[in-house]
């Protein structure tokens, strides 16, 4: 082989173990380059993580801003200024400033609520002073002999003079012995569950047993005198049915067939009242004494909302009983509108008013953001924030007694079955004070029904379709029958408004 060839075999050679090198080298190389990539992207990737959960985080802080802000305007009371976390969006801001100006105008509408019904009181007293007034000036001018008589007005002076009732009066006489039956009938029904469970819904219905047993005893003897003037019933021996009719005055100007339940109340005004039994027993002011010690105890934290409604209905009743009782038995209407407000009961520990009762409890749901900065006593405020209803119930209009002649009848509300309840005395009472004349095209509602009529309808015509509902078949018709007019005749024209009077009196359920 020349050396030539020689040359060029060793350069070969040399090339390929160079290539060799080459290749061992770039392998070699290669996954460092590939570890360096594939750390540098997992680093990316965490840093990109961080950073969303950064951004998570401040959309969190941001969203938690606006649910206080939120929850703060819902919950703070009306007084307090608000406390608005900084950078809230515009859309909140705006509607949180709404909220205020909403929160602000619902407070004045209640407001003036309960204003305007302290004005229709003092209006309905105003009236019924005027009232008595020419009453009494028109009785003197015709008869000066009759003057006394007519000292105390009962349910027959609002009457239209009427041959039918003059017949009556002379129909039946009850005897001594059937009338005690009956008080013994009343004392067991009314004294029984006197002892038992101490929790605040059966004291409010002992107290109020108490109470109406104690105003039975009072007017007992003289109720004879009712009995006289009104048809006697066939004798009940397991209930007892003083039958005086027509406690609202509507029964012979009207053509009222049957008033329903209230004729077999028992009635207790300033003409039944015995003077020398005024003063209770011993032993039921003992009873009532004790009664209203566990009332001013009692722990109303974990009653329910029915629980509470048929409570504050019985204490209510109770607070206007127990008043007349210290006070005395009101012998004008004006003095009945005093002790309107002056009547207090402890609850609690609490001393609270019969006024604060019904329009800060009962008729006012609680709400801890709405206060009266203004007009109104700071333990009626405090009432509300506490002892408030979680809802208001209309149908307390039914229910509650402030002893007057005008007031719906007085029964003792239980726990479970209040609502049962409070329906039944809606339809007794408005069967009772309706008045409906087919003749004269005329239906008659009391004004107690004037006064809260947008609790129940939205105008004068769809509240009296609803009065009508709640009237047993018969009257409704006749009723549905008054209100037939022609297309442009204003409903108006077929209603009237009896006066609201405020003469002492109470109907009681046995």
């Amino acid at each position: 082989m020349s050396s030539r060839s020689k040359r060029n075999l060793q350069f070969l050679r040399v090339s390929l173990k160079d290539s060799e090198k080459k290749v061992d080298t770039e392998i070699k190389i290669k996954p460092e380059k590939t570890n360096t990539s594939r750390g540098y992207s997992v680093k990316e990737r965490k840093l990109a993580l961080q950073k969303d959960v950064e951004n998570l985080k401040n959309q969190l802080t941001h969203e938690e801003n606006i649910h206080r802000a939120l929850e703060w305007a819902l919950t703070r009371p009306l007084e307090a200024l608000p406390r608005l976390p900084p950078n809230l969006p515009p859309a909140t801001m705006e509607l949180l400033a709404e909220m205020a100006v909403l929160e602000e105008e619902v407070c004045k509408l209640e407001e003036q609520v309960v204003q305007l019904r302290q004005n229709q009181y003092e209006e309905a007293i105003h009236i019924s002073f005027l009232k008595r007034n020419l009453e009494n000036s028109s009785d003197f001018q015709e008869n000066p002999a009759t003057k006394d008589f007519n000292k105390y007005p009962t349910k027959n002076n609002h009457q239209s003079p009427n041959p039918k009732l003059q017949m009556v009066k002379t129909l039946s006489k009850r005897s001594q012995i059937d009338h005690m039956a009956a008080e013994k009938c009343f004392e067991t029904q009314n004294l029984q569950g006197y002892s038992g469970d101490d929790g605040p819904n059966k004291i409010s219905e002992s107290i109020l047993k108490c109470l109406m047993f104690v105003f039975s005893r009072m007017g007992s003897n003289s109720a004879l005198k009712m009995t006289e003037m009104l048809p006697s019933l066939a004798s009940c021996e397991n209930q007892w049915a003083i039958d005086f009719k027509d406690p609202y005055g509507i029964f012979y100007e009207f053509e009222n067939s049957d008033i329903g339940p209230y004729k077999y109340l028992y009635e207790v005004d300033a003409t039944t009242v015995v003077k020398n039994r005024t003063t209770i027993s011993v032993f039921l002011a003992a009873r009532l004494k004790i009664l209203l010690g566990k009332l001013a105890l009692v722990n109303l934290t974990s009653l329910t909302h029915q629980e509470k409604l048929a409570f504050w209905i019985n204490i209510y009743n109770s607070c206007m009983m127990n008043a007349f009782l210290e006070h005395g038995i009101p012998e004008t209407p004006e003095r009945v509108v005093e002790l309107m407000q002056e009547a207090n009961i402890n609850v609690a520990g609490h001393l609270l008013t019969a006024f604060s009762i019904e329009h800060f409890i009962l008729r006012l749901p609680c709400d801890a953001k709405h206060t009266f900065v203004k007009d109104f006593k700071t333990d009626d405020l405090t009432a509300r924030s506490i002892f408030g209803l979680e809802s208001s119930e209309p149908l307390v209009t039914f229910a509650l007694s402030c002893g007057s002649w005008s007031s719906p009848a007085v029964r003792v509300y239980t726990a479970y079955e209040v609502k049962n309840e409070l329906e039944v005395a809606k339809r007794e009472y408005l069967q009772a004070a309706v008045g409906i004349s087919t003749t004269k095209k005329l239906l008659t509602i009391p004004k107690l029904l004037d006064w809260y009529m947008f609790d129940f309808a939205n105008d004068m015509e769809s509240f009296l379709d609803w009065v009508c509902l709640q009237l047993p078949n018969e009257v409704r018709k006749a009723a549905m029958k008054c209100l037939e007019r022609k297309k442009r005749e204003p409903v108006s024209d077929r209603v009237r408004v009896s006066p609201y009077e405020f003469h002492f009196r109470y109907l009681l359920y046995k």
